[in-house]
């Protein structure tokens, strides 16, 4: 039998790669870091209250309408928000004020709906999780083996996109230079348009298979959100792929970390007597102390990291040994 933790930390990583790519991937674009993107995956998640408790269908059913709506409420923001903003030559500071000005309207809608489920339909959305529709393969939960194969997919289009495709150069060259880019015909408004539609769809789809994992409330995006930023800032915010990297290690040590801790009971530092259970209660900080620890090491994140010269200093390293 497979360790509960195990597909914990599948299901949990999976979801933080998700959300950090479309993070990543709208800074890189546009510059700005999106304070409204916990909003999109509570949206996603709300998709699959609604296929769950209402439809009574498994939410999996639902994927494809949490990744549009969660694509479209994204494309929103930045066409009616942010775009005419630009237009006017705002600074990134305003740029970011708006973000927050957006997710404080979205935190509004999706309580709005959440009190309509309620009075409506007597859904309480804070006990709300998927698990009893969810299906198993060899006591292995279907959401670790949905969830993985979607970040696989999306992980390898993605690449196909931005590498053997024209308009994923023209995506490269304005996440490099957006003036250059301009200059050579590149059309900007049609690469953050797709951008920031591809960025709400990964968070809403995200949020579908947060719901398998974690009960769901409204502030299910905002308690969230720090750790994909924990995670996009440790990957690197320069690489669309630091994000998937920053996604694996902070997803599993933010979950290993307290359950392997938790193991050893206590430990006395200075005749102090410090009980390891306690380290649950500050759970939330791991990712944000992950973070921090990456950027001391290595202030460009992990994706900043020279991997070929550190090859070529084992690999001598190792020849010098065999030599003795």
């Amino acid at each position: 039998m497979v360790e509960p933790i195990i597909i914990g930390t599948i299901v949990f990583t999976n979801i933080l790669i998700l959300s950090s790519i479309g993070l990543t991937l709208t800074y890189l674009t546009t510059k700005v870091p999106n304070f409204a993107h916990g909003s999109f995956l509570t949206i996603g998640a709300y998709v699959g209250v609604y296929a769950f408790s209402i439809q009574e269908i498994s939410p999996y059913y639902y994927i494809p309408f949490a990744f549009l709506i969660g694509g479209s409420v994204a494309l929103l923001q930045y066409k009616l928000v942010l775009k005419p903003l630009m237009n006017r030559g705002a600074n990134i500071v305003i740029l970011m004020i708006a973000t927050l000005t957006v997710d404080v309207f979205l935190f509004g809608l999706i309580n709005i709906i959440a009190d309509w489920l309620t009075t409506t339909y007597k859904i309480y959305v804070t006990y709300v999780i998927f698990k009893r529709l969810d299906f198993k393969i060899f006591d292995i939960e279907g959401i670790a083996i949905i969830s993985t194969i979607f970040v696989i997919l999306i992980c390898t289009l993605l690449y196909i996109l931005l590498y053997k495709t024209r308009f994923g150069i023209s995506m490269r060259a304005v996440m490099e230079n957006p003036s250059l880019s301009q200059i050579l015909g590149i059309n900007i408004d049609r690469v953050l348009t797709f951008s920031w539609f591809l960025s709400g769809g990964l968070a809403g789809l995200a949020g579908i298979f947060y719901g398998f994992q974690i009960p769901i409330n409204t502030t299910a995006g905002q308690t969230f959100l720090p750790i994909i930023f924990a995670a996009s800032i440790a990957g690197g915010l320069n690489s669309l792929f630091g994000a998937i990297l920053g996604g694996i290690v902070v997803g599993t040590l933010s979950m290993y970390l307290p359950y392997y801790l938790s193991r050893f009971g206590s430990i006395e530092i200075l005749n102090i007597k410090i009980s390891l259970i306690e380290i649950l209660r500050v759970q939330p900080l791991i990712p944000l102390v992950i973070m921090a620890i990456v950027l001391l090491i290595f202030p460009k994140g992990l994706m900043g990291i020279n991997y070929s010269k550190i090859t070529y200093i084992i690999k001598n390293t190792i020849k010098i040994q065999w030599r003795r």
